[in-house]
């Protein structure tokens, strides 16, 4: 009788640990305008934008991991070949419009991880040593975990260089990366990724195509990281519960 119940508490334990790994992980890409993909004297339709989002959706799906983007926006939808065009990205909107919104969009999306770019706007109405607005967003995004008994990733990136207009640039990602390792220190879930390499742009501000495969490829590297980490933590938690069952 014993070794018949511990038969069927293996299948079970074994059942929930394979239907953990197969969970699709839900990616929210969120943002400005290089979220979105919009440039100066852009006259493409929005069924033709896609930015990074595209390139890293293709990279993920040859490494077959099983996502889905979310957000309540969508474009790209004449895009070849196709993609998931879900994402939450804003033209001309800065940290502290992001802030505004977030909550309601995790409610609404409850990603699982988030690929935030923002702070390229921030400079025409603070300063850029001035981290408030995306402090609000991580704030924000903490609140809804508590809330919600839930857990967010956070990939954390240095914003792209802007020639045109971007002396503060290097001040911004410095008190960024200071901002993050405290938070981080203090048990934030961030990754912080450096965008700052990024140096093919169109308009002085937003990435040319080639740009927004190098920004997939970055934004690649980290999410499998994390997806990986995911993969050994629910390993490491589930085998001591399978050998007490021996």
């Amino acid at each position: 009788m014993k070794n018949s119940i511990q038969s069927i508490l293996t299948i079970l334990l074994l059942s929930a640990f394979f239907s953990t790994l197969q969970a699709t992980v839900k990616i929210m890409p969120l943002g400005d305008s290089i979220t979105w993909d919009w440039h100066y004297n852009d006259s493409r339709t929005d069924a033709q934008r896609h930015g990074y989002r595209n390139y890293l959706w293709y990279k993920l799906q040859a490494a077959n991991e099983d996502v889905d983007f979310v957000g309540s926006r969508n474009n790209g939808g004449s895009v070849t070949p196709s993609f998931d065009g879900d994402n939450e990205g804003y033209t001309g909107y800065t940290t502290h419009q992001i802030a505004d919104l977030v909550y309601s969009k995790l409610q609404q999306t409850t990603p699982d991880i988030i690929l935030l770019h923002i702070g390229t706007n921030d400079s025409m109405y603070s300063s850029p040593t001035d981290m408030s607005g995306l402090i609000d967003i991580l704030d924000k995004i903490d609140t809804y975990e508590k809330n919600y008994h839930t857990h967010i990733t956070v990939v954390l990136a240095r914003i792209i260089p802007l020639p045109k207009k971007g002396s503060w640039v290097p001040t911004f990602n410095a008190s960024l990366d200071s901002m993050a390792a405290d938070r981080i220190n203090r048990g934030d879930d961030i990754k912080v990724v450096n965008m700052n390499t990024i140096n093919t742009l169109i308009d002085g501000i937003h990435p040319t195509d080639s740009g927004y495969q190098n920004m997939a490829t970055i934004w690649f590297n980290t999410v499998e990281e994390i997806m990986q980490e995911k993969r050994q933590q629910i390993v490491a938690a589930l085998i001591p519960v399978y050998t007490l069952m021996q």
